[in-house]
């Protein structure tokens, strides 16, 4: 899978969980303001309930909508696997579960692509494993994997 490609897929990916967290956030928003979620007396915590959870909601929602803007204004290096891995960078290592591609991006780390070569685990440089592969080169070590491939 090309970069460009795997960022098209990256940014649809976001796009369709920032649809469904943002109809999720406007839906608990309107529970925790609807009349039936007043409270009945002094122990009924309904209404605060749905408040905390709308409120959660629009923060995982601004929180892909950052995510989405900064894959949408990211450009990638060119790939040259001469160089060290960077932000940006496609990596396929061998490690105790067998071979696993990354892809070091701005943000939504954890995400997973399936690509025609299998799963692609977005990494950024704020987890332990994508701290560890910055820098690295060709033939390197990170976290008990093997570098085979830097794209």
């Amino acid at each position: 899978m090309q970069k460009s490609e795997l960022l098209a897929a990256v940014i649809a990916t976001i796009e369709k969980e920032l649809a469904a967290a943002t109809q999720a956030a406007v839906e608990s928003a309107e529970e925790a303001t609807d009349e039936e979620s007043r409270p009945e007396n002094k122990y009924d915590t309904r209404g605060l309930e749905a408040s905390y959870v709308a409120s959660a909601q629009a923060h995982y929602a601004l929180d892909l909508k950052e995510a989405l803007q900064a894959y949408r204004n990211f450009v990638p290096p060119d790939s040259n696997p001469a160089n060290p891995i960077a932000l940006g960078s496609i990596v396929t290592t061998l490690g105790p579960a067998g071979r696993e591609t990354f892809f070091l991006g701005p943000a939504r780390g954890g995400l997973e692509i399936q690509s025609p070569n299998g799963t692609i685990t977005i990494l950024t440089p704020k987890s332990p494993l994508g701290s560890q592969l910055l820098g690295q080169r060709l033939g390197g070590q990170a976290s008990q994997r093997k570098i085979l491939r830097v794209e």
